[in-house]
């Protein structure tokens, strides 16, 4: 049961990136789910199951969506083994800690993104390139973290002692 609703979650996650965001959003950029939805397994369930997410994830992202192979792949992974590293001495289980390592994670993956695309030779002006494409989806990526802790983060017991 745990396998069908994994295959489920990521045909919805998919749908949204590729299909309602697109419907959304008439800007070059958009904001990726895909992205937040990996960072946020990994902040919950841990490394393991965070490079699950990335491999299968980033994998997905870039057969079907993008046209460039391992453009999605290796920052996902490189960012779920960072935030790994890091997330036991920082994360305190608020909406607001969700959102901004989201917003963080996706300023990462941009800058990792970037360099690869000039690595490969691409024409990419650095500093446009966050200002433009990294800088909105950072934003609508945090607010959509913490919609998604929201939903996620419904334990009654472990919430009553919060004040936020």
């Amino acid at each position: 049961m745990r396998y069908i609703a994994l295959i489920l979650v990521c045909c919805v996650l998919y749908f949204i990136q590729a299909q309602l965001l697109p419907a959304i959003f008439h800007t070059n950029w958009l904001p990726n789910s895909i992205l937040t939805a990996v960072v946020l397994v990994t902040i919950f369930k841990g490394r393991k199951m965070g490079l699950i997410a990335a491999v299968v994830s980033g994998s997905i992202h870039d057969i079907l969506i993008s046209n460039f192979f391992g453009l999605h792949l290796f920052p996902y992974v490189i960012v779920v083994y960072l935030l790994s590293a890091v997330k036991h001495r920082i994360y305190e289980e608020r909406w607001y800690w969700s959102s901004g390592i989201v917003a963080i994670c996706t300023l990462l993956d941009g800058v990792i993104r970037s360099f690869m695309i000039l690595a490969s030779g691409g024409d990419l002006h650095f500093g446009l390139y966050l200002w433009h494409m990294v800088l909105p989806v950072m934003f609508w990526n945090g607010l959509l973290g913490a919609i998604v802790h929201g939903l996620l983060w419904r334990k009654d017991d472990e919430q009553q002692g919060y004040i936020w």
